[in-house]
């Protein structure tokens, strides 16, 4: 638990988008997100969250679902990555073939939902950008 807490405590300023399609999904992970996160965006699609990524690019992390309508989560982090090379890019699917999904555009791929253990990794790993 001290470890998280430290984690915590080094990623909490960090800017996050999430993006996906489930009002479910949005609104349980949205409010696990809020717990490590201080500042946390959450948007309905690709479409919405590229909006919201070039009104305001100071966003360090995103975190997407990988099928979503209009724009998925592929076409998103491409589309991110052409303006900022550097944003944090984290898959999410309910699929259950993570490693084919993962590219060279994902830092990290998880299953749906975010567990505590995904999360102390995904702290761990953007801790050290």
């Amino acid at each position: 638990m001290y470890e998280l807490k430290k984690l915590k405590e080094k990623v909490k300023d960090k800017k996050v988008l999430f993006a996906d399609d489930s009002a479910q999904i949005r609104e349980g992970t949205g409010v696990f997100l809020k717990k490590f996160f201080d500042n946390v965006t959450i948007c309905a699609d690709g479409d919405e969250a590229l909006e919201e990524f070039n009104k305001n690019r100071n966003y360090n992390i995103i975190i997407t679902d990988i099928k979503m309508p209009h724009m998925d989560g592929n076409i998103l982090a491409k589309k991110i990555k052409e303006i900022a090379p550097e944003v944090f890019i984290i898959y999410l699917t309910a699929s259950r073939v993570l490693f084919e999904l993962q590219d060279e555009l994902s830092n990290l791929c998880f299953k749906k939902p975010i567990s505590f253990d995904d999360m102390k990794q995904i702290m761990q790993k953007v801790s050290k950008k």
